[in-house]
């Protein structure tokens, strides 16, 4: 060993470098309770997906996670045809409105206002029976918006190459 791993060849100081690290995980699991992250989950009254050269079909489970402060995704969830999978598309962005959209505790969130989204990216994924992922996610730069407010969910985004994905819902 050479450089910075010198200290690394004496137990005394390895055994405090695991101590060490051992403390992060349980302090950085209460400091993320703490900060309100989580996922809210709804289960529309009707909902709405548009994908890219498709006929509009009914959609289910409208969630929304929250894995830091600025960024959030959006997904839906619909069967998909002749098939016994669903495929769950996602628009992920971060906030353009101000404020806290979600109140959370240990992960269980209460939508809390609205929440406007600059979507960045589309993530599709497709789930068998019994919810384990079917091939490999996709997903695609694309520029649009997403917005819930009260009982109306809205979400556009196009590629570059002018391909459109939508959503809508009415949530209550």
């Amino acid at each position: 060993m050479r450089g910075g791993f010198r200290l690394l060849r004496s137990p005394r100081a390895l055994l405090v470098l695991v101590c060490a690290l051992g403390t992060l995980g349980p302090a950085a699991a209460a400091q993320e309770r703490q900060q309100g992250f989580g996922r809210w989950q709804v289960d529309p009254r009707r909902c709405e997906l548009a994908l890219f050269g498709q006929a509009p079909s009914p959609c289910r489970s409208l969630r929304v996670d929250q894995r830091n402060a600025s960024v959030l995704r959006v997904s839906l969830l619909t069967p998909v045809p002749d098939q016994e999978l669903l495929q769950e598309v996602s628009f992920v962005g971060e906030r353009a409105s101000s404020g806290a959209p979600l109140r959370c505790r240990d992960g269980v969130c209460q939508l809390d206002g609205s929440v406007v989204l600059r979507v960045r990216l589309l993530r599709l994924a497709q789930f068998n029976p019994r919810g384990l992922v079917v091939g490999l996610p996709k997903t695609l730069p694309v520029a649009g918006t997403c917005s819930i407010d009260g009982e109306q969910a809205h979400c556009d985004a196009k590629t570059h190459y002018g391909e459109r994905w939508s959503a809508d819902a009415q949530l209550r």
